[in-house]
């Protein structure tokens, strides 16, 4: 299982909004601007560049994220490219910050090396082109509502590798056929013994 800590990091270490992608409504086509100094991440993804008049080292080419959203209980695959201006080596942090709604979460700073061996990396990790396929699952416990995630890497220098954010909300899954019958059933039993309760 992965937690809400480890998809941001995995989404910055795969190369990682929503307000950016077009909505249709019948024939009309509408494009909602992004948040100021944020850019979105070309595929199907609910990620964003964050500080874009921040030079950063690494460039997304692509973020590919099925099933787009992100549902709980299911496999999340990650596919990205891009690339890397520097070596990343020991000494990277990472400053993660969850919310859920308006509530903060998680407001942390963290490890960048020590989080990548989470998701099968390990640094130092080389300049050049970059690609990566991971494939992460949800927890099926994952409340529902809407999650913010932004997550700012840095090398041990302080320059900035990258700054990403996604927002997801995650809804109840519909209830099984089986289970709405077997709630009917129990009501209407319970109905009848009320009834022959009372005659």
């Amino acid at each position: 299982m992965v937690s809400l800590k480890q998809l941001a990091l995995l989404s910055l270490a795969a190369s990682s909004g929503v307000l950016a992608s077009p909505v249709a409504l019948s024939d009309i086509s509408l494009q909602f601007p992004s948040p100021p100094g944020t850019k979105p991440i070309p595929g199907d993804n609910p990620c964003a560049i964050c500080d874009t008049y921040e030079h950063q080292l690494l460039t997304i080419n692509k973020l590919t994220v099925t099933p787009n959203p992100p549902e709980a209980g299911s496999n999340l695959t990650i596919e990205a490219s891009g690339f890397l201006e520097d070596d990343i080596a020991d000494g990277a942090y990472v400053v993660v910050d969850v919310r859920y709604g308006y509530v903060r979460l998680i407001n942390q700073e963290f490890d960048l090396c020590d989080e990548l061996e989470n998701v099968d990396m390990k640094c130092p990790i080389t300049k050049g082109p970059r690609t990566i396929k991971k494939v992460v699952e949800l927890p099926k416990e994952i409340p529902p509502g809407k999650y913010t995630v932004k997550a700012q890497a840095f090398t041990d220098e302080d320059e900035y590798i990258a700054c990403l954010t996604a927002s997801v909300t995650f809804s109840l899954p519909p209830p099984k056929l089986s289970s709405i019958t077997d709630s009917v059933k129990s009501w209407v039993s319970s109905v009848k013994r009320a009834v022959i309760t009372y005659l």
